[in-house]
């Protein structure tokens, strides 16, 4: 069984988020409302396999907050998880540790498939923290890999996202991420 901790103040999004991943009998589902209430769960649980932190909680300390919580989960990935963070941000928390930077707009069953996605590739497979980034060492998600071909073919954000059954939201937060990890500036961003 996989062991999950969600760390977020909103209770009604934490209380169905952790209902909905509840349901699968593959998760094992903890939750936590500020960043001493996760520390002490960590401690308590001597880690999860994943830990979905949100960006702005209580006690949180910025980017000093991402590095408490990887350190405390013993090298076990923790995922950034905001629907206000800027891809700046995003990146920031990549090189301080979190394996990924995922939205809370996306639809519930694409968090789940993301969440297999990035347990299944291991820590191998993600950027480790403070690793130079180039295109010959980046690591990408599936879900950026899937982003970057439609790129690649010269397609929008919306027909990507008609492309893959994604809402055009998820897209363009992956097209930030994906820009950042690669150290690419994105055109809207050229002044």
């Amino acid at each position: 069984m996989t062991s999950l901790l969600i760390v977020d103040d909103h209770e009604l999004l934490r209380g169905a988020l952790c209902a909905y991943l509840r349901a699968d009998p593959e998760f094992e589902v903890e939750d936590a409302e500020d960043v001493p209430s996760a520390m002490r769960a960590i401690r308590r649980h001597g880690g999860y396999d994943l830990i979905l932190l949100d960006f702005q909680l209580p006690g949180m300390d910025g980017l000093n907050g991402v590095r408490e919580v990887v350190g405390a989960n013993s090298n076990r990935p923790v995922v950034l998880f905001s629907g206000t963070a800027s891809s700046t941000i995003g990146a920031s928390a990549l090189r301080c540790g979190a394996v990924a930077f995922l939205s809370k707009t996306m639809p519930v069953d694409e968090l789940k498939l993301e969440i297999r996605n990035i347990l299944a590739s291991g820590s191998s497979s993600w950027l480790p923290a403070n690793q130079e980034m180039d295109a010959a060492t980046v690591q990408l998600t599936p879900r950026q890999e899937q982003v970057l071909r439609g790129i690649q073919r010269g397609l929008s954000a919306k027909e990507i996202a008609h492309e893959l059954d994604l809402q055009e939201t998820t897209v363009r937060m992956t097209m930030k991420l994906l820009f950042a990890k690669l150290h690419v500036q994105h055109p809207s961003e050229v002044s």
